[in-house]
This record gives structure tokens, sequence and C-alpha cells, in this order.
């Protein structure tokens, strides 16, 4: 349903004849207000990295190390997770969740992050720890040829997934009652029944499935962001088709004349003029109604659902935005709502990262273990998040110098401006050795260097 909102399938109800111009190519007519009011958000949530606990700065060339973090943003750009994690979020937003599955790919000897499908993971929290995930499920129907279904026929599948293992299972498509049925699955290369999903020291891994919740209540569900727009919706679709009518039948005036019998052909053309013989002809004029008796409730019920939804009208309506303090003030809303999603998913992105270190630490080579020779129990993960802010350049410079002389680090202000700082750090060094060995040249061409 919030999907559909979203996408703007609800459409509204017409007349056969607007119908017939307004629906040609069968997509509803709806004016979707669903998809700014997610977009809006949507827009303003951007990991642009990650900083680890192992993170350390050289005070003296500014150049950070840090091989945790180093490595998740490697793993980042290699997942393209730039692009998919607009999607996470707009997902999260328009149906309150949306879940990862983080896993080991030997191949490629690095960790992938697969985004599921909403309606296919299901996640049980602990009730002693309402924020554990005590397992998670996803279930799905394949045609996958296994040792177990040799022809590709259409199947069941279900996995459960454990801290500490994964359970594989599956049936026939049809024949069942939606209940029992099962038996176990084994995909090529599986080498036991479940799989293990430990570490080394054969201890839990953690669940591989991440949830997203938008705006949780301390339930376990996240809220969709659409559903409080539905009502204001319809009554839009409602307004919408009602200002159609208005237009086709009654905007221009309509002249009428009474006391003739039989038809007649009276054709409003300048230059003619129309005659009657009977006394008791007589002509009329049916004013315009003015289309302002629908506009000004659409634009009243506009202005309520930017208050309900927190998204300013210019980013709902167009127009020209205000500027300065009017601006801070008109988005401080939407921006308060981007700060409180960032916390929400970081803690997603966050897990997700750490599973993958995990698993890094368990599966990877030489190189990727000697990178992590550090991470241990308590290693944290920070994701860090572009300004939801809308700014110019000279207030984001202005703020960062505020930043750094109460004494944030230099790493942390270049991820809010959208630097890497370790690109930067070497950049620097790069141009550091470039104008030494200039000024070398130099000296040596002028003969000061005898």
């Amino acid at each position: 349903l919030y999907e559909e909102f979203y996408n703007g399938d609800r459409g509204a109800a017409l007349r056969d004849r607007a119908r017939e111009y307004l629906v040609r190519y069968g997509v509803p007519f709806c004016e979707n207000f669903c998809e700014p009011v997610v977009d809006a958000l949507a827009e303003r949530l951007e990991v642009v990295g990650f900083q680890s606990s192992l993170a350390e700065t050289d005070e003296t060339t500014g150049m950070v190390t840090d091989p945790a973090g180093s490595l998740a943003e490697a793993w980042w750009q290699a997942a393209r997770m730039d692009g998919l994690q607009t999607v996470v979020h707009t997902q999260a937003l328009i149906k309150g969740d949306d879940f990862l599955i983080v896993e080991w790919d030997s191949a490629a000897g690095r960790p992938v992050f697969t985004r599921q499908r909403t309606s296919q993971v299901r996640v049980f929290y602990s009730d002693d720890e309402p924020d554990l995930i005590e397992v998670a499920s996803k279930r799905w129907n394949t045609r996958t040829v296994g040792p177990l279904n040799p022809r590709g026929r259409t199947i069941q599948r279900l996995n459960l997934y454990y801290p500490e293992r994964v359970e594989k299972w599956y049936r026939p498509h049809t024949g069942t009652d939606g209940r029992g049925g099962w038996d176990r699955w084994q995909d090529p290369g599986d080498t036991g029944w479940p799989i293990p999903w430990v570490d080394g020291d054969g201890r839990p891994l953690g669940v591989a499935v991440v949830h997203f919740r938008n705006k949780p209540l301390g339930d376990g569900k996240g809220r969709s962001r659409v559903r409080p727009v539905i009502p204001f919706q319809e009554q839009l679709n409602k307004y919408a088709a009602d200002l159609n009518d208005l237009i086709d039948n009654h905007a221009l005036p309509q002249d009428y004349v009474t006391g003739v019998t039989g038809d007649a052909d009276l054709k409003r053309i300048p230059g003619d003029i129309w005659k009657f013989t009977s006394a008791e002809a007589g002509v009329g004029r049916l004013d315009a109604s003015p289309a302002s008796v629908i506009l000004e409730p659409i634009e009243a019920l506009l202005s309520r659902l930017a208050r309900r939804s927190r998204v300013p009208m210019h980013l709902l309506t167009g127009g020209t935005p205000p500027s300065g303090e009017a601006l801070k003030t008109a988005e401080s809303g939407l921006v308060a709502q981007a700060k409180a999603c960032q916390v929400e998913f970081g803690n997603s992105w966050e897990q997700a990262v750490l599973l993958a270190v995990r698993l890094a630490a368990t599966y990877g080579n030489d190189e990727t273990m000697a990178a992590l020779a550090g991470a241990d129990d308590d290693l944290r993960i920070e994701a860090q998040w572009a300004n939801p802010e809308t700014r110019s350049d000279s207030d984001d410079l202005g703020v960062a110098e505020a930043k750094h002389r109460l004494g944030v680090s230099r790493a942390t202000l270049l991820r809010e401006l959208g630097y890497d700082p370790e690109k930067e750090a070497e950049r620097r060094s790069g141009e550091q050795a470039d104008a030494a060995e200039a000024l070398g040249r130099a000296l040596g061409d002028s003969g000061f260097g005898d």
C-alpha cells in the first residue's frame, strides 16, 4: 500500500470524460505528494565514510591511519554502496523497514552487502532485550538447481539466520497448506548442515541480517513515512478531480437562450447577429466559476501537509525558496528528522560493517587479517554523514573553521565537507615533495647549490 502511494498508483476517481484524456496511457491520474515527502528526507541522508576506534592521526603530517575504517570504505566502494544506500534509505522511509544480508565472498576476498526485499524477510527480537535480534528469516520462491532440485523445479526456500549458525530449508512450491513440509537444503559447496557461523575461536559472528528501521518506538518495527501522508493524498486526489471538472465545464461563461422552439444553430462568431422572431425569446449568460474556490482549499491542504510532514512548502510545491535565516528556520524540522535518521540508520550501517570486519578477520587473507590485528571486541565503527543542512560553501567553511578552533580533528572536518582525509593527506604529502624537488632544481640552476 505504501509503495503504491509513493509511486502514485493510487489515483483519483475521475468521470468518464476526464478519464479519456487524463488516463490515455493507463497511468492513474494523481497529484502525488507522497513521493516528495519521502525524497525530501532521503536526499539528505548520505554516508560519506567510516571511522573506527583504531584510527590514529599523525600530528605533524595530519595523516590518518585507520586500518578498519580504510577496509570498510574499500568494501563500500567495491560493493557500490554509494548508490545502494539511497535505495535502502528510501525503502526504509517508504515501508518503515529495510534489510541487508552481510556474507563473505571467497572468490572476491571481501564481504558483500546484499539488499533484501522487505516482503521476504522477517526479524524476531528478544523479549528480554527488545533491540536484540534472536533470529531472522528469509523466504522466497526459486528454481535454483541443486543436489536436491536437479530439474530446477519451482520450490520455496527458507533460510534461518541465528547468531551462531545458518539453517537452510526447502519444500515444494505447491501441495502444502502454508505450514510444515520443510526439508533440509544444501547448496553446492556446503559441507554440512547447519552451516556454522562462528569465528576462529568458535564465537558467534552475529545474525547476518541487518535491520534498517525508520522511527522505531521500542517494538522492533519501523514506521512508514508515507502512512500519515495518505489521508492528505486522498483528499488532494479528490480536490484535483473537482478542479479538473470545474475547468472542463465551468471555466468559461456560458450563453443560453429561452423561448425558442426547435433546434437553433447559434454560434458566437464576431460580426454575427442573433435574430429571434418569437416575442418570448430571451438570452442570458451563466458566469464562469472561479478556479480559486478549489485552488484555495488545495493550498490550505498542502500547508497542513507541510506542517504534518515537516517538509518546507518550497520543497513540496516549488517556487523560490527563502534565504538566510528564513531558509534555516523553514528547514529546521526536516533537518531534525534527518539527524534522527542518521542515528538510527547509522547504527545499522555500523552493525553491518562490524559484521563485515568479523568476517574479514575470520575468512580474509593474510593481508586483511594483518590490517585488523588490533581489532577486538571493543572495536567501534562510526558512520560519517554528509551535512543534512542546506548551506553554501562559505557557510560550511566558516563552520569548519569554528569547529577546528574548538578541537575537532581535521579528518572529521574533511569528511563533513565531503573529502576523503586519507586521500587529501596523500595529496598534500605529494605536493610538498613536488615543491621541495622544484625548489631544489631552482637553487641548483641559480648556483646556490655549489
